[in-house]
């Protein structure tokens, strides 16, 4: 499902949903970013590129895996985003951490000394050209240098992700219902995007997880934090209420006290 990005725009859906994200993303999807990093195993003195990287809890991570002599990067297109990553670094203490609004299809290797590491989680389809993209990341490290590459799976917030969709289309038929992230949700889709991109030496493991749901407010945080947000936006207030109480009635009447996510993580290496 390796269409076009279309419409739907990640930084203002994500300058709106900076706060939001970071609320949700805590419990329902920051872990992929950690596992990412997790995979790409920095150490002392290596130089990290995290891009885009959110609301910064891999850019945290890393800067304690590589300091004190290594340093960090982190690139993200929303504002509002990096400003959330900043007051986390300077919380932190961080003095080894760069953060700048940058567009990440758009990076320039001459502007950077090259990377060991570049960590790319839940960005990837929100470029237009994705083999591009995994070519300018790949570009920026230096031989032997390693990238990690994150996106969802078929399962995303199931079976409240699907409740949503079916919810808006009946409510409000007109409202398009972007979902950028099923673009790479087929494995092989994802791998092949890898090969148009000249990236041989790859590997890719799926994981799924559960995660508990504690009430039917947990949901419209998701939703109000994510990318569903742009749907939202597109609505009026009755129908984001209808919307709303259907995805209640079903969370109650289907006792949901869990919701599923299915994640890709890919590690590949630039030959040294």
């Amino acid at each position: 499902m390796a269409d076009a990005l279309g419409r739907f725009d990640p930084k203002s859906t994500y300058d709106e949903a900076a706060r939001d994200y970071e609320d949700a993303s805590r419990e329902f999807w920051q872990y992929i970013c950690l596992r990412v990093l997790e995979r790409l195993e920095p150490v002392a003195s290596e130089r990290v590129l995290d891009v885009p990287c959110g609301s910064g809890p891999s850019v945290v991570a890393a800067a304690g895996h590589v300091s004190p002599s290594g340093s960090v990067v982190g690139i993200d297109f929303a504002e509002q985003m990096v400003a959330i990553a900043r007051e986390k670094a300077e919380s932190a203490g961080l003095t080894n951490v760069t953060l700048s609004v940058d567009d990440m299809t758009t990076l320039d290797r001459s502007r950077f000394e090259p990377f060991d590491v570049v960590v790319c989680s839940l960005g990837l389809f929100f470029a237009d050209d994705m083999p591009e993209l995994l070519r300018t990341l790949s570009g920026l490290l230096r031989p032997g240098g390693r990238l990690g590459v994150a996106v969802f799976g078929e399962h995303v917030f199931d079976p409240l992700r699907q409740v949503f969709v079916e919810s808006v289309a009946e409510v409000a038929p007109g409202v398009e219902i972007l979902q950028p992230w099923r673009r790479t949700e087929d494995v092989d889709v994802f791998r092949s995007l890898f090969e148009a991109a000249g990236v041989t030496e790859v590997a890719i493991a799926t994981e799924d997880d559960r995660l508990p749901l504690r009430s039917s407010d947990d949901w419209w945080r998701i939703v109000m934090g994510s990318g569903f947000r742009r749907t939202v936006a597109a609505l009026d207030e009755p129908a984001v209420a209808e919307v709303r109480k259907r995805c209640d009635a079903y969370i109650a009447g289907h006792r949901i006290e869990a919701v599923v996510n299915r994640a890709h993580y890919a590690v590949a290496r630039v030959p040294a």
